[in-house]
Formats: structure tokens, C-alpha cells, sequence
């Protein structure tokens, strides 16, 4: 895992640097899947997400000024452009939200600060937990705050009914961005996801290739995604 991170630290160290962008590397464990590390890189204009350990495992790339999401596909050669629309899904009736904020007086400080509990609830359930650090990396952030509610803008209007996942609806579509109301998460633990902080850095200097689409790679536009 430490040669991995340093690989990763070591591509963004090379020369013909061009950008300052925060990073962030999280160690991921999905339900059915291996663990793999999720590199986040974010600059002024751009939020880079890289999951996995292969190079053809491809990225996403959100442009913060058009707000174009980009899904590239080094296997296909492709890259998949999704443009949010402009309604924010608006939580419905009948979906309640809690949250507990509460200090970790037992967690380690990080950077100076200290660490706190973040619960996250639904119709009653829990739905997240996380240890917490306000202040720390913020433009990281706001640029993770930035991609969600884009995200939920793709998802839509999702009914809610005796089927419905709260908590799923909520982070993914009604709320995308409670997680982040109280700092940069340094665990985060889900019920089919967990995530935790091995490494940040701020004020990284990066290739400017590494905020850019190849140009020889074939846009794909969907039909009812394509514009606003």
C-alpha cells in the first residue's frame, strides 16, 4: 500500500507542472469488491477522481466553471460528457434527516485539530459515520461539494415509497453534501462503503494533462443528458 501511495505522490511530482490542486488519497473497501484507493485531486477549476490501482481503470473529471462531468475510458477510447440539469432535487416529504455532532476527544489531532464524530441519519436510520476535521483542506472541500450536487442533479426527482432506500436517496440525491457541512471526512464508514484518509497534501503542483481529455478519444453524449 505505501509503495502504491508513493507511486501515486511520485506521477504527480514529475516535471512540467502547471497546476495547484489539493489532494487527497483515500483507501476504499466496497461490498464485493478488494480494497483500492480513490486519488482526488482539486483545483480552482477542475475536481479529478482516479479509482483503482490500474491506469485503464479510467477517471472522472468535473469542470467546475461549465459544471461538464467527463467519464474517461482509456479501454474504449471514450469519454462520456454529462451536463447536470439545473433543478437541485429538493428533499421530499415524508424524509426525515438527523444528524449528531459530537467532539472525539479520544482521536488524534490532525494538523493542529482535532478530530469529531459526525452521524448521519434517515427516517430514523443511521445511514453514515464519520470522524471529521473542519478547517483542513478547505477547497478540497467545496470542490467534493461542487461534484455532488451535480451528481444529485443528474440522478433527478427519485419517488419515495415503501421500497426506497432513505438512506441511499439521501446521500446520493437529496442531500449530497451533508457529509462534508462539517469539514473534510477522515473516515467515513457506510453500509456498502468505507473509506479512510492515508494521505493529503495542499497546494500540490500537478500536470496540467492530468485536467485535461485526450483529444484523440471519443466523446459520447447521451441523448437526455446532453445539454441544458
Amino acid at each position: 500500500m505505501r509503495k502504491l501511495i508513493f507511486s501515486i505522490l511520485l506521477l504527480l511530482a514529475t516535471p512540467l507542472l502547471a497546476e495547484e490542486a489539493d489532494l487527497l488519497v483515500y483507501e476504499v473497501k466496497e461490498e464485493g469488491l478488494p480494497k483500492y484507493l480513490s486519488r482526488i485531486l482539486v483545483s480552482d477549476a477542475f475536481v479529478r477522481i482516479d479509482e483503482g490501482e490500474e491506469s485503464s481503470s479510467g477517471y472522472t473529471l468535473y469542470n467546475r466553471v461549465s459544471h461538464v462531468l467527463y467519464n474517461v475510458d482509456p479501454e474504449e477510447g471514450t469519454v462520456l460528457l454529462l451536463t447536470p440539469p439545473d433543478p437541485q432535487p429538493q428533499v421530499p416529504e415524508g424524509l426525515h434527516l438527523e444528524e449528531k455532532l459530537a467532539a472525539d476527544p479520544d482521536a488524534p489531532e490532525i494538523a493542529g485539530r482535532q478530530l469529531r464524530k459526525l452521524q448521519l441519519y434517515a427516517n430514523g436510520q443511521l445511514c453514515r459515520t464519520l470522524q471529521v476535521v473542519e478547517g483542513l483542506l478547505p477547497k478540497a472541500v467545496q470542490g467534493l461539494r461542487e461534484l455532488r450536487l451535480a451528481l444529485a442533479r443528474l440522478q433527478g426527482d427519485v419517488p419515495l415509497d415503501a421500497d426506497s432506500d432513505a438512506c441511499e436517496l439521501v446521500e446520493y440525491v437529496y442531500a449530497p453534501t451533508r457529509a462534508l457541512a462539517y469539514g473534510l471526512p477522515l473516515v467515513d464508514l457506510m453500509q456498502r462503503k468505507q473509506q479512510w484518509l492515508v494521505d493529503f497534501d495542499s497546494r500540490r503542483e500537478v500536470q496540467d494533462a492530468l485536467f485535461q481529455v485526450p483529444e484523440e478519444y471519443e466523446p459520447v453524449v447521451p441523448p437526455t443528458l446532453g445539454g441544458r
